[in-house]
């Protein structure tokens, strides 16, 4: 695995959501669960060809979807935020990686700071980090997944893992991955994960 370059907290709406394909009207983009921005407000531009091809797939579908069916708004696509996860710099990685002559197959992290408007707790903070592994090749399966994070949790010290069917708007299938607390004796949420959507 290389790293992703993750540098930049603060991200265009485009890329921590719509490149994702996560719903303009989604509540996540809500100010309650997201810190936007009033200086500067608007990501300066986006990138022209791709985003045409992001409003598309929103509005009228495309690659096996039928889309949202929805007025998808360049506007709100510009708002600036803290990122809310990780994923968009595998947007960003992906993007470039798409954009290459010729597909080579790569495997990528990051661990790095992301930031959500959450109501602090003993189990909740406004940012955290996150830890995130990309691996784009043909003929990945959603077993070819559950194995790399088998390992990854294994050379953690973890083992006992259960995968359960979740909802992402970016990836499908999507699972959320539990292990077994012995000090707690009981199953925890360790990690989130999915294959994403062509």
């Amino acid at each position: 695995f290389t790293e992703m370059p993750t540098d930049n907290f603060v991200e265009s709406s485009f890329w921590n959501f719509d490149a994702l394909f996560q719903p303009q009207q989604h509540p996540a983009r809500d100010q309650h669960d997201t810190f936007f921005l009033l200086d500067p407000a608007e990501a300066p531009q986006l990138p022209p060809g791709y985003t045409s091809k992001v409003k598309k797939v929103h509005s009228q579908g495309g690659y096996g979807s039928q889309g949202y069916r929805y007025e998808w708004k360049v506007e709100e696509a510009r708002k600036n935020l803290l990122r809310t996860h990780t994923t968009s710099a595998s947007a960003r990685a992906l993007f470039r990686l798409a954009r290459q002559e010729k597909f080579t197959p790569v495997k990528y992290f990051s661990i790095d700071r992301v930031f959500r408007n959450e109501s602090l707790d003993a189990t909740h903070l406004a940012e955290f980090h996150q830890v995130e592994g990309v691996v784009a090749d043909r003929g990945l399966t959603l077993g070819h997944l559950m194995g790399t994070l088998r390992q990854f949790f294994t050379k953690l010290g973890i083992s006992q893992l259960r995968f359960k069917p979740a909802y992402n708007p970016y990836t499908e299938p999507s699972m959320e991955v539990f292990s077994y607390h012995e000090g707690l004796k009981k199953w925890v949420e360790v990690g989130n994960s999915g294959v994403f959507r062509p």
